[in-house]
C-alpha cells in the first residue's frame, strides 16, 4: 500500500508506485499512456529539484560555518580595538560611546553623614543607650 501522508515525500513515492506498476500493463490502457509520460517527466524535475535542493542545504551549511568563523575572528579584532581605545581614552571616557563602547560608570560613594543629637540623653543614631550603672 502506497503512503497515505500529505507531504511531499509521500505524494512523490505514491506517483512512483504508480509508474511502476503502470508501465507493464499500459499496452492494455493505451489512453493512459500521455498521462503516464507525464507523470514520469514530472516525478524527474521533482527529483532534480529535490537533489538540487540538497546541494543548497549542503552550501547553507558550509556558508553558515564561515559565517560563524568570520563573526568570531571579527570579534577577537573589535576585542583588541576596545583594548586599544581603553588605553588611549580610558575606560570612564564619554568618547568611547562615538565608537559603540560603554563607558565604565563611575561609582562614587556617599558621604555617610551622622546627625550628632543636641540631646545628651539620646545616644548618636546606631547606638543603643548604655545601661545605668548602680552604685
Amino acid at each position: 500500500m502506497a503512503a497515505r501522508g500529505g507531504s511531499y515525500a509521500e505524494k512523490f513515492s505514491r506517483w512512483e508506485v504508480l509508474i511502476n506498476n503502470t508501465k507493464p500493463g499500459v499496452a492494455e490502457m493505451p489512453h493512459m499512456l500521455e498521462d503516464l509520460t507525464e507523470l514520469e517527466q514530472l516525478l524527474g524535475q521533482v527529483r532534480a529539484f529535490e537533489s538540487q535542493q540538497e546541494d543548497l542545504r549542503a552550501q547553507a551549511r558550509v556558508i553558515t560555518a564561515r559565517i560563524r568563523e568570520l563573526a568570531q575572528t571579527g570579534e577577537k579584532v573589535r576585542s583588541r580595538m576596545r583594548a586599544n581605545l581603553h588605553g588611549k581614552y580610558g575606560f570612564t571616557s564619554e568618547t568611547l560611546v562615538k565608537f559603540g563602547f560603554k563607558p565604565r560608570p563611575i561609582n562614587r560613594r556617599r558621604k555617610v553623614v551622622v546627625v550628632q543629637s543636641t540631646d545628651p540623653s539620646k545616644p548618636p543614631a546606631g547606638q543603643t543607650p548604655a545601661e545605668p550603672t548602680k552604685t
